[in-house]
């Protein structure tokens, strides 16, 4: 006989068994450990977005997000298996891989087009590689990425190492006051300090990297042997990379970073509108200089570029281009 106690009974066990397959999901979400190469930074929005967006927890997994101190610590992690995945320059794999075999394999490029530029005053330009002779550059720093770019395009022109004189100016707008102050001719920078000095308006002549020494920018990179072993696992992955991308392309990414800082320090989040726009430019300039049928995908031409221009500059010696790349799991994720 059914009673007030066994409906109440039944309606409770009946209530435990329905919420029960969502508890089951969420102990059996997979642990993932992804990590960026310089902490919490604006230009990382996307890989914070995958997370704080629910994009990674869509694909069953429960992820971490570290926050790097620099991309040899990035990759030394992922290299020792700590990460399923970094964020990454290409030049830094192409190094990486012509001087110690790292078996590193990027599975999506999300920047086509290079972050770094070249910044002089309008009223002193250096409007071309074949000016740098003779002059100072500021680099972001002494060995790094901006050093082996600019020995690239000297390269390229005909001018030797020599030729210039260098001196860090780090990659901030206080660039521009060594630049007023002389002390440089010109520095190079990422997209996010040039930006912020063309909204301030202030008078600079500008040119990207690309004019000398294209390649792939922004790359995620994961091993070789998580690819062989965790076909399914990279899948996944590259899903919730994609359905991030795709939520900045659509949506306000000023709502995308006030979710984000809930769950992340993001430095300079007080100043929203100005990581906004530089947001807005990185995804128009460099997210896209391929044509948005490239988003996302690793483009042949460019990582052929990318390694010749290493291996005439004396940099790097990449064997085979092609295995540095796959846009396997890119296409699959894409609709048909």
């Amino acid at each position: 006989m059914i009673t007030r106690r066994t409906a109440l009974t039944g309606a409770a066990a009946l209530g435990a068994s329905l919420s029960m397959p969502t508890l089951i999901r969420a102990q059996a979400r997979e642990p993932l450990t992804v990590m960026t190469p310089f902490g919490y930074i604006s230009d990382f929005i996307e890989m914070m977005n995958a997370v704080s967006g629910g994009h990674f927890a869509a694909q069953g997994f429960d992820a971490k997000l570290l926050g790097g101190q620099g991309t040899a610590q990035a990759l030394q992690q992922l290299i020792a298996g700590q990460v399923a995945f970094v964020r990454s320059a290409a030049i830094d794999q192409l190094r990486a891989v012509a001087t110690t075999n790292a078996p590193l394999v990027s599975f999506s490029t999300l920047y086509q087009g290079s972050t770094f530029h070249v910044v002089s005053l309008k009223d002193k330009p250096i409007t071309r590689a074949e000016d740098f002779k003779g002059k100072t550059v500021g680099l972001v720093s002494v060995g790094g990425t901006t050093d082996t770019f600019l020995d690239l395009m000297l390269q390229k022109v005909g001018l030797k190492k020599d030729d210039v004189w260098r001196e860090v100016t780090g990659n901030s707008p206080g660039a521009l006051q060594v630049l007023k102050q002389g002390r440089v001719d010109c520095f190079m920078c990422a997209i996010n300090v040039v930006v912020t000095l063309q909204q301030m308006k202030e008078p600079i002549e500008v040119w990207s990297t690309d004019r000398y020494a294209p390649m792939p920018s922004q790359c995620y990179l994961t091993t070789q042997a998580m690819i062989d072993t965790k076909p399914e696992v990279m899948q996944r992955i590259t899903r919730a990379m994609k359905a991030s991308v795709d939520e900045m392309m659509t949506k306000p990414v000023k709502e995308i970073f006030q979710r984000a800082a809930k769950d992340f320090d993001i430095p300079g989040i007080r100043d929203l509108d100005t990581l906004v726009m530089v947001a807005d430019a990185a995804r128009e300039r460099l997210w896209l200089s391929e044509g948005k049928e490239n988003l996302m995908r690793n483009v042949p031409r460019l990582w052929t570029a990318g390694a010749e221009a290493l291996r005439a500059s004396g940099v790097a010696d990449v064997k085979n281009v092609e295995a540095l790349y796959t846009n396997r799991f890119i296409d699959a994720a894409k609709p048909a």
